[in-house]
């Protein structure tokens, strides 16, 4: 299992970075992604992209990710975009 954190932001400027980090523990054949959103205040739409292309990797090779942590202002947006039945979230 690994963890990662996210960026106060994840917007056009932060969000390639974590789809690729996303995209190298996959291809380094990790199955369980732990994401700590504890410091995230903002997604835009393509960092909501980035986490359902992992999902759908992970569901691929039958393994999990669990978004933490994650503040109510950025579930809502996970909700209102129909995201949040496709991710796992804990806190």
């Amino acid at each position: 299992m690994t963890e990662i954190k996210t960026d106060k932001k994840i917007d056009a400027a932060t969000a390639p970075k974590l789809d690729a980090r996303l995209k190298e523990l996959l291809a380094s054949g990790e199955s369980r992604l732990v994401v700590d959103m504890d410091e995230t205040t903002y997604i835009s739409s393509v960092g909501l992209r980035a986490f359902v292309s992992a999902q759908k990797k992970i569901n691929k090779i039958g393994g999990s990710m669990v978004l933490t942590h994650v503040k109510p202002c950025i579930l809502e947006i996970f909700e209102v975009t129909g995201f949040a039945g496709v991710l796992t979230f804990e806190n």
